[in-house]
């Protein structure tokens, strides 16, 4: 007897038994559609697999989304009541001052304010921009932390000396965590285009935010005397990022217009304005030798350092003359009398 025709997968061919007379053409045909047919039926069984596994994940997803909407919704509600409850305890002190200040004046006595210079920082108002929000809370984290382990924290004039490493290595940390936090910030302005305009930048981002860290005579006297907080800084609620515009009579114009917003302000000025530097701009950092240890250190070079010291050497652009005219015109008369 003659065996039956089998598919090249080992299965015989029903078709192929029941008709004989096929020929081998046919015989091929019908192997194939019967292929065909498992290919097609092993393609859905995968489709519907693969979407009632997303459908899984989708549920999954929407599941935790409504679980942290849910819980910013909790963290929105615990903000706003703890700015409600700041409002109210700097409205209770504002009237608390104002009640000390009749006092003094109906009794005829002068009142005198026994802080020194370096012991009041700014009055800043609630954080406006992520950047002020970060940087307020590290202030604050250091104060504190300084007030609680005065023992352990750094000493000395190294400590007052900005670490440029955080600037350069974006992923490398250093002990000092002021210089941390300033790198961290430049960097993440695009529009700060040079090398020796960031490195400006971070300087004074870093001395400052030294000194309202320790709020001591040394951090102070580090601050070049344009720097220095004008009274309306410290009188007059105001955005901390204004605290970091080099010119005073610039810095009083924005505390008296406080709808003019960082967003308004910083992409303007970063793109806008120049430090004088006539070297090379590798040159704004050098490598020195790290006490007697044989190690090397970054530094900010001490000549373009005693550069970004004098006011006369910040300039600003057309762009920001034709953005801010006022604050223009106030930052010229200053650049020619400094």
């Amino acid at each position: 007897m003659s065996s039956s025709p089998a598919t090249e997968d080992g299965l015989v061919s029903t078709e192929a038994t029941s008709q004989p007379s096929m020929s081998q053409t046919d015989i091929d045909l019908q192997r194939k559609r019967a292929r065909d047919r498992k290919s097609q039926q092993a393609m859905r069984d995968r489709h519907r697999d693969l979407v009632q596994n997303l459908n899984g994940q989708v549920a999954f997803l929407t599941n935790q989304l409504n679980t942290r909407v849910n819980e910013t919704g909790l963290l929105d509600s615990r903000i706003a009541a703890l700015e409600a409850e700041n409002a109210q305890l700097r409205a209770q002190n504002a009237a608390l001052q104002l009640s000390l200040l009749n006092r003094g004046e109906h009794s005829g006595l002068p009142i005198f304010n026994n802080r020194e210079p370096w012991e009041t920082p700014p009055l800043n108002s609630q954080p406006s921009c992520i950047a002020d929000h970060i940087l307020q809370n590290f202030i604050a984290s250091e104060r504190t932390e300084r007030a609680s382990s005065p023992a352990d924290t750094e000493s000395g004039p190294l400590r007052l000396k900005p670490n440029p490493t955080s600037l350069l290595y974006k992923h490398q940390r250093t002990n000092d965590e002021v210089s941390n936090v300033a790198g961290d910030i430049v960097r993440s302005y695009s529009e700060i285009e040079t090398f020796p305009k960031q490195v400006a930048v971070f300087y004074v981002m870093s001395i400052l935010f030294k000194w309202l860290v320790f709020l001591d005579k040394s951090s102070w006297d580090t601050l070049p005397n344009w720097l220095r907080p004008i009274p309306c800084q410290l009188s007059l609620p105001h955005a901390a990022w204004v605290d970091r515009v080099p010119w005073p009579k610039a810095r009083e114009y924005l505390v008296q217009h406080p709808e003019i917003t960082l967003d308004d302000f910083a992409s303007t000025y970063s793109s806008s304005f120049t430090v004088k530097w006539d070297f090379d701009p590798a040159h704004v950092l050098i490598t020195v030798n790290s006490g007697g240890s044989g190690l090397k250190e970054v530094i900010i070079n001490p000549v373009y350092e005693d550069e970004i010291r004098q006011l006369k050497n910040w300039a600003i652009g057309q762009r920001f003359r034709e953005r801010f005219p006022e604050i223009a015109k106030l930052i010229d008369e200053e650049i020619n009398t400094a």
